[in-house]
Order: structure tokens, then sequence, then C-alpha cells
């Protein structure tokens, strides 16, 4: 991915951050690697329309693509009149948001950068924020209840297994994905998030107020400051309230650090005491004694109270005898099944998907293992015995021992229905970034995130495709080189 030049020094710096020049290793696919910085104005792919919301970085827009008409949540900002920690937070939320595969995360699909301003493209959720639906409901019953921490706490839990600590967790960072009775919550704005190293500590008070744990205020803590602020969510999920309230915040940081926690209101004459237990675990004013983020996952309440959603056998059985045809050699043909699941698909398309992965993944670390995956086999698949080695083999495309969420959806799809005409212009329109019709090695290189790899690797992805030699991909030549998949499976291929 090249550099082009800018006006302003925080552009170029912008520039050099996003763009730093690797190692050239072989070309490994993974979804972080379709998060690239496109130089042009983001008019000329999206049409802006509505305001969303605003903050002191800028505001964030409703957009919607003019090819694809996918529509997305756009936080810009003016490059001119920012300083540049806040330049610097956004590339920060961007590395971080980027490497997170987890479907309660928020995604990032690109980043946009001319002379004016830097645009982040990002995943729409249409559903309100936790925070409206508790006042709204002044409080949920204790299986909603559950039922949401479980999911904030699984996509927590993966932050910290991938050294992320968020920092300002609180129910207005915290999405409903739809306004559907059965909404999936997505975790957002990673702005305040940071990479720890085992054993390290921060120092710097950041957060909000009421959600803050103690030892931030004290100036030394670790990842345990997002279980606190977890625990002030359950509170306010269960009663309406914060558990410590005060008109100033030198008050308030007093109540955090000296008040013990109470549930001496009315409210909470009908919550179990196994919610309460939980909470009081949780809001351990001494960090050491509070529960790591995996337990919260295994404590009794979460477990008795937590309506785990069963996919439907036959539905997870199809999609895991899916896993055992997905046989996919060539990396172009990888690399597009794998964009159009990560960048193009819905949240609808992928419910099923979705559920099974959830399902399968018992320890909710966002991941499944080679166990879980055999566990998986044993308890939903209706077909003849699959082999755990082979099937690993096939669906870990990065080849790290693990398969993430993007690659069970990518291996788990039935490409015989979803790879149509429609997903596969979209993706080449994608790939087509000057938009003359043909895709160029540079713009292959370019949007499947080459910068680190071998460019030699993107030679073969594109002679593999160019059937007429001229040295670009054209549509014919695009759909041509997918459908050569389906075939290769003895099947009838879609017709395209």
């Amino acid at each position: 991915m090249g550099c082009c030049s800018t006006k302003s020094k925080s552009n170029k710096k912008l520039s050099q951050e996003f763009v730093k020049r690797k190692t050239r290793k072989e070309y490994v696919i993974k979804q972080s690697n379709f998060v690239v910085l496109i130089h042009k104005k983001i008019t000329e792919d999206y049409e802006l329309l509505s305001t969303l919301g605003q903050g002191g970085f800028g505001e964030v827009k409703l957009g919607k693509n003019k090819t694809t008409n996918q529509e997305r949540a756009i936080k810009t900002i003016l490059l001119e009149s920012s300083k540049s920690t806040n330049i610097e937070k956004l590339i920060e939320e961007v590395n971080i948001l980027k490497k997170l595969d987890h479907p309660n995360i928020v995604k990032v699909f690109e980043v946009y950068q001319d002379d004016l301003y830097l645009n982040i493209v990002m995943e729409l959720c249409t559903g309100r924020e936790l925070f409206n639906k508790i006042r709204k409901s002044r409080s949920f019953s204790e299986n909603q209840a559950a039922k949401y921490m479980f999911e904030i706490v699984s996509a927590v839990k993966y932050c910290h297994a991938s050294g992320i600590v968020h920092r300002d967790l609180k129910p207005e960072n915290i999405l409903l994905e739809n306004k559907s009775p059965d909404a999936k919550l997505k975790l957002i704005d990673f702005g305040t998030s940071h990479f720890l190293k085992p054993h390290s500590k921060l120092s710097k008070m950041i957060g909000t107020s009421y959600y803050m744990a103690p030892e931030v205020i004290s100036g030394s803590y670790d990842m345990q400051c997002d279980v606190w602020s977890l625990g002030i969510i359950l509170y306010i999920m269960l009663s309406g309230l914060p558990p410590f309230y005060a008109k100033d915040e030198k008050s308030l940081y007093k109540k955090i650090r000296n008040k013990p926690v109470s549930f001496k209101k009315p409210v909470w004459s009908n919550v179990s005491k196994e919610a309460k237990e939980l909470i009081r675990w949780m809001l351990n004013k001494s960090p050491a004694y509070r529960p790591k983020i995996t337990d919260i996952l295994d404590h009794e309440w979460i477990k008795t109270r937590m309506n785990n959603s069963v996919p439907d056998i036959s539905l997870a059985s199809e999609s895991l005898s899916n896993l055992k045809l997905f046989n996919v050699h060539n990396k172009l043909q990888k690399a597009t099944m794998t964009f159009i699941v990560s960048q193009i698909a819905t949240n609808t398309e992928l419910r099923v998907l979705r559920e099974v992965f959830l399902a399968l993944d018992v320890n909710k670390d966002g991941t499944l293992s080679k166990g879980e995956l055999i566990n998986g086999l044993s308890k939903f698949s209706q077909t003849e015995s699959m082999n755990a080695n082979e099937l690993m083999q096939k669906c870990d495309i990065d080849q790290n021992g693990l398969i993430s969420y993007t690659e069970f959806l990518t291996a788990a799809t039935n490409w015989k229905t979803a790879l149509n005409k429609d997903k596969l212009y979209k993706a080449f329109q994608a790939f087509d970034m000057d938009r003359n019709g043909k895709i160029s090695l540079e713009e292959l290189w370019q949007r499947l995130g080459g910068d680190e790899y071998n460019y030699g690797d993107f030679t073969k992805m594109l002679k593999a495709a160019d059937v007429n030699g001229d040295g670009e991909i054209d549509f014919e030549e695009f759909t041509g080189v997918m459908i050569r998949q389906l075939e290769s499976d003895e099947e009838e291929p879609n017709q395209i």
C-alpha cells in the first residue's frame, strides 16, 4: 500500500504510522489485512447522510456505499484542527479494532484519508445504546441482565486474551446491533484502549468517572479495572442506578475508594443473593481479590440465568458439513471468500453461523480449539465421522492452531448458495479501486493488505485469474477463478 504526499505534517505522520513497512513474508489470509488506508476523498465511494453522533474527535455519520448500497457508520475527524495526540489515539483505535475478530465487537472496515479528513468506516449498529434501553426499562430481569452480561464479558475476555484493556466500559459504549428483540450487543469505542503486556501496570487516569475502578484513581492498574467497570454495569442493569453517586468528582472518587457497595434500596429486594454476591465480588476494592474475567462466565448466577442459545441441530450439522467441503487451495479464491464474509456479508446472513460458532466456543475466548471442534462434531454433527485434524488444517487459514470467528464463517458458509453474482460483483468493485473495470496487481496488493507481505504472492494470485494474459483481472476472469473452485467439488456450480 503506497503513501501519497500530504500538505500537513499531521497527515504525513498519519500515513507513515499506518503504512510502516515490515519484513516481507508469505501472504497469510486474515480479516485484519482488509482494513486498509485508502488515499482519496470518502465521498468518491460513500454518500454521507445523517449525523449519528458527535464527540471531541469529530462526528459519526451514516454513510452508504455508492456501489454496494451497504450502510456504515463513519467516524470523521478534521485533521488540520486536531491535536497530534487525537490522531495518534485514532490510529491506535483502528490498530486495535482491526486485530479484534469477535461476534460482540464492532467491526472496522476501511480508513479513508485525504488532505483534510480522516474517516474510519465501521459497522453500523441500528439498535440503541444499552444505556438508553436501561433508562427506558429502568432495570432488567435477571435473565435478561445475565444474557447481556454474558455477551459483554465474552467480548472483554477476548480483548484481555489479545492483550487489550478497554478502560472505558460503560453502557454508552455498548450498542444493540439492531432493533430486534434478540439483538446481540456490540462493544464499541476503543479510543481509550491499550495494549498491555503481562504483569505490566498503567498509571494514566482514563475512563468515565462513575465506572472507574479505585486503582485507576490511585494511578496503578491493569486489566482488572475492566472487571470493576463490568460490575458497575451489572449493578445498573439490575437497579437502574449507579452504586456510587456524588455531585462532584472528588466526592465520587472518595466513595469509589472507600464506600462499600450497598443493596439497601427497595429494588434489590427482588434480586437473587447470587446476583448480589457476583456484584460484590466484581466490586471488591482490591483488584487482587476481584474475579478474573474468566471467573465471571463460570459464576453460578451466569450459568443458571443465562439461557444459552443452542442452534437448531440440523442447521448446525449442515454448517459443520460445510467445513468438510471447504477445500480451497488458490489464495485469491480463499482471500476473496474471507473478504466477502468479513466485509460484505450482513449480520442477518451470518446469524445461524454465528449461533453455531458461539455454541462451539465452550470457553468463550472467541476462537475454536481442536478440542472444541471435536466436542462440537460429537454434539451437533449428524453426518459421517469427520477428522478433526483434517478440519483444523482446512479451516485454520492463518495456521496459528486456532480457528478464528472469521475463519469459521469462511469455512462453514455454503458457498454453493452464497457465492452469487451480487456478492462477487461487490467484491470485484472493492478490489477495482480506480473503477476502470479491471483489477491491477497494485490494486490487488493494496486491497488485500499486502504491505507487509511478499509482492510475488500477489503476482501468482493475479496470474491464476488472468486468462487472457493482459496483466489485469476483469469481472469475467474474476468470476471464472471463483466458480472453478466450486466445480472442483464435483457438484453443479452456481449460476453466475
